[in-house]
């Protein structure tokens, strides 16, 4: 071979090496789509993105927007799914700086992700705006991409909207499954603070048909229980139909210039009797001056009334009760009536301050303490002195630290109204009575009073308990055929007052009954795990006390003196 001819062939092998180097690095840096090679069985066409096809499909079909970023935070790519959240085609973002489609006010939260995305990794939540405006919340994922990967962060954005919309629907139905919570509690005390004074009522109409008119005594007695009760019951009435007025806005405030102190005098004569009861000190400092306000003063003793009769639930018996009226002054402003209704009582925590004004709270629902009331007298409150411009505020070092309610009037004041007793219609006395040894426990002084002085009537032998402790040692010192015992008793509700009877040498065969004004059906099975022997529902008839008497006790029993306790 001439030494031409060799020199040929190495130029030639040369040109081959160096294709060959030339086709290596293109197909390094991604300009070969494929290769096509003659080959003794034909020519065969490979295509050098079959590798990583399934993973550039992945991405493409994925849920989250996907793309990558440049270091001056332009776009480099993006899959469909970003594309149309952001309603551009994906040939129309590349160069496009990812903020541009942010809304201002979350372009500077999004720049510290980014920042920080950059370095390692980064995530939180933002929002980006669709061309029609509408705002798409969303969850942005930053992490940092290897310095020969051509970009400077890759990013996933997760469409928040379905999301965002299930949380709204869990709330909804959250908010409905509590308010429907609360209104059957709402219902079940109503229920229960109806029938309370209801039943002293009754008893006190088939006293009545039996007490000789001659017996003054007696009949004044009656008709001040009777009276009582109805005016209980007339609050119940009227605070349910108040704040159903102002919700419905159809109530009117007949407002005059009247004296301050005027009002909470009414409220103090028409709550005095309540504190008295409980042996609750009642101190009530007023301004030496007139303070005028401009109110409706019947509403204004209401609002008062109510925090008073609030302070006295909650305080125990032998407590004390502070209210104060003053004028705050604070410069030129123009002064402002402050009316302080403060307790050393049972206290509230954080928790209930914060809702204490919301309809039908009650701050203790537990029958070991039952207050009473519906929950909607501070709602009444609050409502009241919304529409005479004023405010009411809750104070308290929580529980057992007592509470100071605060009303601020712009020398301008509150209201109240009052419905005329409603008449009560007798039923026919009872008769076919055997006499027994009665137990009647209740907190309830009226009801268990006259429901004693009933039985008496019809020669059975009582003794009276107003609550569980003192309840349970009548029934061991007493050790009466039959005990009548109300639920929510203090010291010892019901069903403990019921278990520790049981565990009486007498009590074993002690007929129990559970005579209270909470008729539930969970209600009459706790009673009835707890032993009592039969459930009845305030007011109770005494026929039907009678005839479940003769089912439960159906010996006679010999006829016993005459008793009270």
């Amino acid at each position: 071979m001439t030494d031409i001819n060799r020199q040929a062939e190495l130029d030639e092998l040369r040109l081959r090496l160096e294709e060959a180097e030339d086709t290596i690095r293109a197909i390094r840096n991604g300009a070969v789509d494929a290769l096509v090679v003659d080959a003794p069985r034909g020519t065969r066409v490979y295509t050098l993105e079959s590798a990583d096809r399934p993973y550039r499909l992945l991405v493409e079909k994925m849920q989250q927007g996907a793309l990558t970023l440049a270091e001056n935070g332009t776009i480099a790519y993006s899959n469909r799914r970003f594309a149309d959240l952001v309603g551009r085609p994906p040939e129309r973002l590349m160069g496009v700086p990812f903020r541009d489609f942010l809304p201002l006010d979350a372009r500077a939260a999004y720049d510290t992700l980014l920042q920080q995305g950059s370095a390692d990794f980064s995530q939180g939540e933002s929002s980006l705006q669709h061309p029609d405006g509408t705002l798409i919340p969303v969850f942005l994922t930053i992490n940092a991409l290897p310095p020969d990967s051509g970009a400077a962060v890759g990013m996933l954005v997760t469409n928040l909207t379905t999301q965002r919309h299930h949380e709204r629907m869990r709330g909804l139905v959250a908010a409905l499954e509590e308010s429907d919570r609360r209104k059957n509690e709402f219902l079940a005390m109503l229920a229960h603070e109806l029938r309370n004074p209801l039943a002293p009522i009754r008893n006190a109409v088939q006293l009545l048909r039996r007490t000789r008119l001659g017996d003054g005594e007696a009949i004044e007695s009656i008709a001040g229980m009777m009276d009582r009760q109805l005016g209980q019951l007339v609050r119940l009435v009227d605070d349910l139909l108040d704040v159903s007025r102002i919700s419905r806005g159809k109530i009117e405030l007949r407002r005059q210039r009247i004296d301050l102190a005027s009002a909470v005098k009414d409220a103090v004569e028409a709550a005095s009797s309540k504190a008295r009861l409980r042996h609750h000190e009642l101190q009530v400092a007023l301004p030496a001056q007139p303070v005028y306000v401009h109110a409706d003063h019947v509403r204004l003793a209401q609002a008062v009334d109510n925090l008073i009769d609030n302070a006295c639930k909650f305080t125990d018996p032998g407590g004390h009760i502070w209210l104060t009226v003053e004028v705050e002054e604070a410069g030129h402003v123009t002064p402002t009536a402050v009316v302080r209704v403060r307790d050393n009582g049972l206290g509230l925590t954080a928790e209930q301050m914060t809702g204490i004004f919301d309809m039908f709270m009650q701050v203790d629902t537990s029958l070991e303490r039952s207050a009473g009331g519906l929950g909607i007298g501070l709602t009444l409150v609050k409502c009241l002195m919304d529409l005479h411009g004023g405010t009411i505020a809750v104070h308290s070092g929580g529980l057992g630290q007592g509470s100071e309610f605060v009303v601020r009037l712009p020398i301008l004041a509150d209201s109240s109204v009052a419905s005329p007793p409603p008449q009560s219609r007798a039923s026919a006395p009872p008769s076919g009575w055997t006499a027994r040894r009665i137990l009647v426990a209740d907190d309830n002084r009226d009801a268990a009073t006259s429901l004693a002085l009933l039985l008496q009537l019809n020669g059975n032998e009582t003794h009276t308990a107003h609550d569980g402790l003192a309840a349970v040692a009548a029934a061991a010192r007493f050790e009466p055929h039959v005990a009548l015992i109300d639920i929510g008793m203090p010291k010892l509700n019901g069903y403990d007052v019921a278990r520790k009877i049981r565990e009486l040498p007498a009590g074993r065969t002690m007929v129990l009954v559970a005579l209270t004004g909470w008729g539930q059906e969970e209600v009459v099975r706790k009673s009835k795990d707890s032993g009592f022997d039969g459930h009845m529902v305030k007011p109770v008839d005494l026929s039907a006390l009678v005839t479940l008497l003769a089912e439960l006790l159906p010996a006679p029993v010999k006829p016993a003196g005459r008793s009270g306790g």
